[in-house]
């Protein structure tokens, strides 16, 4: 696939219209605390003709607190997905999105949910998409956040960055439902690989790279942060994790055969 600049970012060459199947995008809410913002987030997915909601970890979101904000969207809170852990929800994954209010060298780069929805998103097309929001109070976790491909963070006046929950929610899905009734840019659809086969390179990635000395054992974190964003923006597709491990595997024959007998984890 090719790619040519657009205005200091990466943009898809040869793209064709579209319109854009919500069905495949999950909104998952990280560990919510009120069951006012879950039963409000729902009813702000049905606005927006999202169908797909996801809770890890929620409180008792059956409760008559999320019952009477959702409205007639209540249906999707008593068929929310509901996991115990982050593993098992992005298990099917293809694209993990987070969403955060924060910045720095380790959630560098950040894109506008327009940006990414035109730019990032067609790379998926008709494969699942989740997009994470984090607690009411701390948002998403470091844990989380290095779980992602992209980040989103919404613009706001400088003074008063933070959205309340079901807010952000409501802002990230009309984005979505204005492509899905827009002419939205596609790409030719990618294999993309799934969430546990990127996770392994990942892990793969991380122990040659601390094997051959790049990364410092006691913070390998912030450079794999920055690496996972960059191999997340590209959407990686099978074939192509098979062919990264494959390098790493013959890096690692290499060493190996040069003496250095200390073996994978």
């Amino acid at each position: 696939m090719r790619y040519a600049p657009s205005r200091g970012r990466i943009a898809p060459v040869g793209r064709f219209p579209v319109s854009l199947d919500l069905s495949s995008v999950r909104i998952v809410l990280v560990e919510p605390k009120l069951p006012e913002n879950i039963g409000m987030a729902a009813r702000a997915m049905r606005n927006c003709g999202l169908s797909r909601l996801v809770l890890v970890r929620p409180v008792n979101h059956r409760s008559v607190a999320a019952v009477r904000p959702a409205m007639e969207a209540y249906a999707l809170v008593q068929s929310a997905e509901v996991h115990l852990d982050l593993d098992s929800a992005l298990q099917n994954s293809k694209m993990v999105v987070g969403t955060t209010r924060r910045g720095g060298q380790d959630r560098h780069p950040l894109v506008t949910p327009d940006e990414w929805v035109r730019e990032f998103l067609p790379r998926a097309e008709g494969q699942e998409v989740s997009v994470l929001f984090g607690t009411e109070k701390d948002g998403l976790s470091r844990e989380a956040v290095n779980r992602c491909d992209v980040l989103l963070r919404i613009p706001t006046h400088s003074d008063y960055a933070s959205f309340n929950l079901a807010q952000a929610v409501l802002l990230v899905a009309y984005e979505l439902f204005r492509a899905s009734e827009q002419l939205a840019p596609r790409v030719a659809r990618m294999d993309l690989a799934t969430e546990r086969q990127r996770e392994e390179f990942y892990r793969h990635l991380e122990e040659m790279l601390l094997r051959i000395g790049f990364l410092h054992a006691n913070n390998p974190g912030r450079i794999m942060a920055s690496l996972r964003r960059l191999f997340g923006r590209t959407g990686l597709e099978e074939r192509e994790i098979r062919i990264l491990r494959g390098i790493l595997s013959q890096m690692e024959w290499a060493l190996e055969s040069k003496g250095d007998g200390s073996k994978r984890r």
